[in-house]
C-alpha cells in the first residue's frame, strides 16, 4: 500500500510576515475554495485516507483537510520545519500501516498540482522494487515538481529528518524515475498573496 502525505504544518511567513493570514487557508480565485482543500483532495483522490502533517492547535486547518477527506496528524515536532513534519508522518504511517509499500508526498501550498500528476507518480511507484531507493516526481523544463514518490526503502532516511531540511537533499541518491510534465502547474505554489491574483 502507498501511502500520501500531505505537509502542511508551515507557516508562510512570506505570505503575511504579521502572521494573520494563514496562507493556506486563503481562497484559490478561480474556485472558491482554501489552497489547503485543493491540495489535499487531489492526493485523496488518488490516494484516499491521505495523511496530512500540521503543528500544534489549528482547527481550521483540520476543518479543511476533513472537508478534503484526508486523515489529520497533529505533530508538536512540525513546528520545527518541513524535515520534522515529514519524519513524524512517516514514523506514524510505519506505525499505525506496517503494509506501508511507499509514500507520494506533496505540499500544502500546491494547490495547482494536478491529479494525473498524482497518479502518474503512484503508478510509477507501484512498478518498482519497494527495497530499493527509488524515487518518481514529475519535471517541467528540466525542474523537479510535487507530487514525489518514495519507496519504502527511504523510511529510514526520512524519520532521520530534523528541522526545515526536508527529502531533497536525498534525492541526490536516488534512483530517480523523472516523469516529463506538460505544465508549470506542478511547480506552482503559494509564497506570496500575488501567487493568488
Amino acid at each position: 500500500m502507498i501511502q500520501g502525505i500531505l505537509l502542511a504544518a508551515g507557516q508562510g511567513q512570506r505570505f503575511d510576515p504579521s502572521g494573520e493570514k494563514d496562507k493556506l487557508l486563503q481562497l484559490r480565485p478561480d474556485s472558491g475554495k482554501p489552497v489547503l482543500w485543493h491540495s489535499g483532495s487531489t492526493m485523496c483522490k488518488v490516494l484516499p485516507g491521505t495523511l496530512a502533517v500540521i503543528q500544534g492547535h489549528q482547527p481550521k486547518r483540520v476543518h479543511c483537510l476533513f472537508d478534503a477527506g484526508c486523515e489529520v496528524l497533529i505533530s508538536p515536532e512540525a513546528q520545527h520545519g518541513m524535515g520534522s513534519a515529514l519524519a513524524a508522518a512517516v514514523r506514524h504511517c510505519l506505525e499505525r500501516k506496517p503494509g506501508t509499500t511507499g509514500f507520494v508526498i506533496s505540499l500544502g501550498d500546491m494547490p495547482w498540482v494536478p491529479v494525473e500528476a498524482v497518479a502518474r507518480v503512484h503508478a510509477e511507484l507501484l512498478k518498482v522494487s519497494t527495497q530499493e531507493l527509488h524515487a518518481v516526481a514529475p519535471y517541467f523544463q528540466g525542474k523537479r515538481g510535487h507530487p514525489v514518490g518514495l519507496t519504502r526503502a527511504w523510511a529510514g532516511s526520512l524519520i532521520a529528518l530534523q528541522g526545515d531540511v526536508g527529502a531533497k537533499h536525498l534525492l541526490r541518491g536516488a534512483k530517480m524515475i523523472a516523469i516529463d510534465w506538460p505544465s508549470a502547474d506542478v511547480l506552482q505554489d503559494v509564497d506570496v498573496p500575488e501567487d493568488l491574483a
